[in-house]
């Protein structure tokens, strides 16, 4: 038995060795791995920061963009209202205008007559029309006589038929302005 506790005593040695070599191979593995992790992940942040600088350059151009083209868009928009204004008071009928008929029609005397008249109208009642047209609460009224515009509403407009000098409610949208 003496002769195995020689042996024993070098293996144990070597394994010793070996061992602290593969513990201290191991280590600066380790190292290695963390040092090249480290890299990378200082990389990853240098790419991330040139990203997020590229992102915020073109957030500011974006803005810069904006302030720029505001104050632009503002004024078309501006423009276009007036001019949609123009246009619709050159188109729209007001006070002491001048317009056309543009279809034969019946020119009621009082705003409760021209509702009269439109119920009977819209009930397609042709013996209550002449009943009223001949108690004198509508007269006809031909196409293409002037008129002039006294008071507008949405639906009806009051007018004063230029030849005749009568006075009464015509629906508004059969009447053209006079340019």
């Amino acid at each position: 038995m003496p002769k195995m506790n020689i042996l024993s005593v070098p293996l144990s040695v070597g394994l010793l060795l070996f061992t602290g070599c593969s513990d201290g191979e191991a280590t600066k593995d380790a190292e290695k791995t963390v040092k090249i992790a480290e890299e990378k992940i200082g990389e990853a942040a240098n790419k991330a920061g040139e990203l997020a600088g590229k992102a915020e350059d073109k957030a500011n151009e974006a803005a810069q963009m904006v302030e720029e083209k505001t104050p632009v868009l503002v004024e078309n928009m501006k423009d276009t209202y007036r001019e949609g204004e123009q246009k619709l008071k050159e188109n729209t009928l007001q006070k002491g205008d001048k317009a056309t008929i543009t279809k034969d029609a019946y020119l009621a005397y009082t705003p409760e007559a021209y509702e009269e008249l439109y119920q009977l109208i819209e009930i397609n009642d042709l013996k209550g029309i002449q009943n009223i047209e001949q108690n004198d609460q509508v007269t006809e009224i031909s196409k293409s006589s002037e008129v002039e515009i006294l008071e507008r509403e949405i639906r009806r407009t009051k007018v004063k038929v230029i030849d005749t000098g009568k006075e009464g409610y015509l629906p508004t949208n059969m009447l053209s302005p006079i340019k």
